[in-house]
């Protein structure tokens, strides 16, 4: 029977209120099946029954370091349940990846191994006939391959200190004899990264081994990979590698921090077209979300959309059930603003920008344009509506860029159009896009843009792209509720510290994320300042975001925490 597509085993939409694992490991007994049991330094002499009773992966197994010089001595302390507690339990070193039961089941000889008998305790092993290389350790049951702990990971050095290849040297699994062979190459970018921080694969293979369904898949490790080029679990993240040669990037915001291991698989199937490159993912630095400093316009507003600053700290708002623009002062006094008329008046607006002149532009959604205003309400020019390249189709999100181009999502048209600040159709882009909403322009040019997803083009996440739209990175984890998740994000907007904030109205609170992808915090999802479908979201120098708190019909002040 083939084995399932990788395309099967995408992730499954997750629930508010639920931590799914990414990957599940079937921690059960051998049952009565025979097994191969290793006796000696990496041979099998003879077979035994395992136990028949199932066994949980409650014991524990470390290492005393996580990088030795080959040759130098490396000790595991273990411990196990009483009821677990047998003569020949045992730990095994295997080659990483390479032929250990990582689905708790023989498939090749260990290279070292010493049994464990009493409940706790320590085993040191020499390294001296390990070749440099990845490697990791199990602790496993009656001579058999059932896990009683998670295992443990290590790698061995040349005593040159010479930097260690990510695979050992030791024999990878033979492929069937129709299989394809381990001819092609496979790097990262890096071999460490943060949560969330993107990973860059290159791949290659021979020109006789091209499909249009070999992939890259990513692993834990140890975990469910194909080790003996076989399907054992789902990937953690997968991507189609098509081409000769390419690269391909992956977000690591689904990934918990943790040692990870990437196959370049061929076919849609399990046989290796490159040897695995191992990689780590760390824990983000946590940092101190801002705190609820004050909430002003309820009994003004009326279901606020879009919120601005303009040089001197004043708020403007898109006071959406009113078809008006409404001014605050930096305190949080109503100064006044416009509610316009005629052929100008607004119907449903939504986003808005100020630029340095002090002009407003409001999306005007439900005319499908954007208007733009001076700062007293005097109607100066619409964009959009010209018919050609330009037109737009419900438009609900504004930004101005340093030259005073005027960038638009246009929601309905899944893009982004840019004009002139003059009216003119410039250029749009829509690359990874789906249902564009919120958008912005970083102090280097490059545009950022809340992509709610409500579109098949695109995933619910915000994109990054440069001056000219190529795509360049997303934040986010797509519709999830852990954290880092995105559920129809609506806005985004840059503090001066390198920091993303993203409006998450599905969810009810603000996300925070460092630029380079890594999710950091969340606020808003408590008193003080508990928000309900926040919509919009701006920031000053001082740090201070200002969100649209749609469903209160207010705007909420944060200040930054200590």
């Amino acid at each position: 029977m083939p084995m399932p597509s990788p395309r099967s085993r995408r992730t499954p939409r997750r629930l508010r209120g639920f931590t799914l694992p990414v990957l599940a490991v079937a921690l059960v007994g051998a049952g009565s099946a025979v097994v191969a049991t290793s006796v000696g330094h990496g041979s099998v002499l003879t077979a035994r029954t395992a136990a028949t009773t199932p066994i949980a992966t409650t014991g524990a197994l470390s290492v005393n370091q996580t990088s030795v010089v080959q040759g130098a001595t490396v000790t595991f302390s273990y411990s196990t349940p009483a009821a677990t507690v047998n003569a020949d339990n045992w730990i095994g070193l295997y080659a990483n990846p390479g032929n250990g039961p990582v689905n708790q089941a023989y498939v090749g000889a260990s290279t070292s191994w010493q049994y464990a008998a009493s409940a706790s305790g320590t085993l040191s092993f020499s390294t001296s006939s390990l070749a440099p290389g990845s490697y990791v350790a199990y602790y496993l049951y009656d001579n058999g391959y059932t896990w009683l702990a998670q295992p443990v990971a290590f790698t061995v050095t040349a005593v040159q200190a010479s930097p260690s290849p990510t695979v050992s040297a030791s024999p990878s699994p033979t492929p069937s004899p129709t299989a394809s062979s381990s001819t092609g190459g496979l790097s990262v970018n890096q071999s460490s990264v943060v949560q969330g921080a993107a990973l860059t694969f290159s791949y290659s293979t021979t020109a006789a081994k091209v499909n249009a369904d070999n992939w890259v898949g990513l692993y834990a490790n140890p975990g469910n990979g194909p080790v003996n080029q076989a399907y054992v679990g789902a990937s953690a993240s997968w991507q189609y590698a098509a081409s000769g040669s390419g690269t391909l990037s992956f977000s690591t915001s689904s990934l918990t921090p943790g040692s990870y291991i990437a196959y370049y698989l061929y076919d849609n199937g399990y046989t290796w077209l490159a040897q695995p490159v191992a990689f780590t993912v760390t824990a983000a630095p946590p940092v101190a979300p801002p705190v609820y400093k004050s909430a002003f316009g309820s009994g003004t507003l009326n279901s606020p959309s879009g919120v601005a600053l303009d040089a001197s700290g004043d708020v403007w708002v898109s006071d959406t059930g009113n078809n008006r623009v409404v001014e605050f002062s930096a305190s949080g006094t109503d100064t006044g603003g416009f509610t316009p008329s005629g052929s100008y008046a607004l119907n449903g607006p939504t986003g808005i920008a100020v630029n340095a002149a002090g002009d407003v532009f409001v999306a005007d959604t439900g005319d499908n344009r954007v208007v733009e205003y001076s700062g007293s309400g005097t109607e100066l020019n619409v964009f959009g509506t010209a018919g050609g390249s330009g037109a737009l189709n419900s438009p609900s999100g504004v930004a101005i860029s340093a030259s005073g181009q005027v960038l638009v999502s246009d929601t309905g048209n899944n893009r982004v159009v840019v004009f002139t600040a003059s009216g003119s159709y410039s250029s749009s882009f829509n690359s990874k896009m789906g249902s564009p909403t919120g958008i912005t322009v970083d102090s280097s040019g490059n545009i950022w843009v809340a992509n709610s997803g409500l579109a098949d083009a695109g995933p619910d996440t915000v994109m990054e792209y440069n001056a000219t739209g190529t795509w360049l990175a997303s934040l986010g984890t797509g519709e999830s509720s852990v954290h880092g998740g995105l559920s129809d994000p609506s806005d985004v907007a840059l503090d001066g510290s390198g920091h993303a904030l993203v409006a998450d109205p599905d969810y009810g609170w603000v996300e925070e994320f460092d630029t380079s992808g890594p999710y950091l915090d969340e606020f808003g999802e408590a008193q003080p300042g508990l928000l309900n479908s926040p919509q919009s979201l701006a920031v000053n120098s001082a740090g201070d975001v200002f969100v649209t708190d749609t469903g209160d019909n207010q705007i909420v002040e944060f200040t930054p925490g200590s």
